[in-house]
């Protein structure tokens, strides 16, 4: 390269340069544009340049463009150091995102486990609740006579269900064939219609009110000093979501003020109208010791 060329800069980098990228020769590029690949790190040190007509050197080799080869590589340096910072700080942000997500995951996870549980038992203990009273999951089954002489006709179909005995004594079927009644053969004309009560939303509803049972209880606990007993109920719902008969299985409250006031309260839960075979709710309260 002629010496008065790398003896003034300004006239060498004012000129047209070329370049090597492996075997390839490119350029021309005027030389502001060469110190921005130099600078962008698109060539480095041992990148070979010429200035049109001149003979290839390396950039090390070339006195006007050893200033600019060390501040790039500066330049670089601190590139690097920038990048490393944004990747480190990425990662972290990622791993947070992560770890808070995983969070937010569990906790949805068990918030939803804990609101179907409570959906379901109305409480975190079946065994112990309030006032020495305890209740046990409900029960939810196809309607059908808790006795010889009690009739379906205690509890008829509102809308859609099944209709009324008739002279030739008309009961409903349950899915599997078997008579509803108390064991008899379902006569000729026996119908089967289709259960179509939703069991979430009675859970629902009974999670939600069961507790408005316990007065009644609390009272039998005032009328029974030393009241220690379980108290298995049973209510039918009618197809217009209104509760139609109760059973309380327990001989000392078969009749009297308990089943009353228990019935009076059950009529007042709004469970919803449905079609098809009536539902029966199971319920087990314990009242005194045993509640505990």
């Amino acid at each position: 390269m002629d010496s008065r060329t790398a003896q003034d800069p300004e006239r060498a980098l004012g000129g047209e340069w070329l370049y090597r990228q492996g075997e390839l020769v490119l350029g021309p590029v005027q030389g502001t544009q060469l110190l921005d690949r130099l600078y962008a790190g698109d060539i480095n040190g041992q990148t070979e340049v010429a200035l049109v007509g001149h003979d290839f050197e390396r950039i090390t080799q070339v006195d006007s463009l050893r200033v600019h080869l060390a501040k790039a590589e500066a330049k670089w340096r601190v590139d690097a150091l920038e990048r490393r910072v944004r990747d480190r700080a990425r990662k972290q942000r990622n791993t947070r995102l992560l770890t808070v997500g995983a969070v937010a995951l569990v906790v949805a996870g068990a918030a939803g486990a804990v609101a179907r549980y409570m959906a379901v038992h109305g409480t975190f203990d079946p065994v112990r609740e309030e006032g020495g009273i305890a209740v046990e999951p409900p029960t939810i089954r196809l309607a059908k006579a808790k006795r010889k002489e009690d009739e379906l006709l205690d509890y008829p179909m509102d809308k859609g269900g099944r209709r009324a005995p008739g002279p030739t004594g008309t009961r409903v079927i349950p899915p599997g064939g078997r008579s509803s009644g108390s064991g008899a053969e379902a006569d000729s004309d026996d119908v089967s219609v289709e259960a179509k009560f939703d069991r979430g939303s009675i859970q629902t509803v009974i999670a939600q009110r069961q507790h408005g049972l316990y007065p009644c209880f609390k009272e039998e606990a005032r009328r029974s000093p030393g009241l220690s007993e379980r108290i298995p109920i049973e209510f039918v719902i009618g197809n217009d979501g209104q509760v139609k008969k109760l059973w309380v299985d327990n001989p000392r409250f078969q009749d009297g003020p308990l089943p009353d006031c228990l019935l009076k309260e059950l009529q007042r839960w709004p469970f919803h109208p449905y079609e098809g075979q009536q539902a029966t709710v199971g319920l087990s309260f314990t009242i005194g010791k045993g509640a505990g």
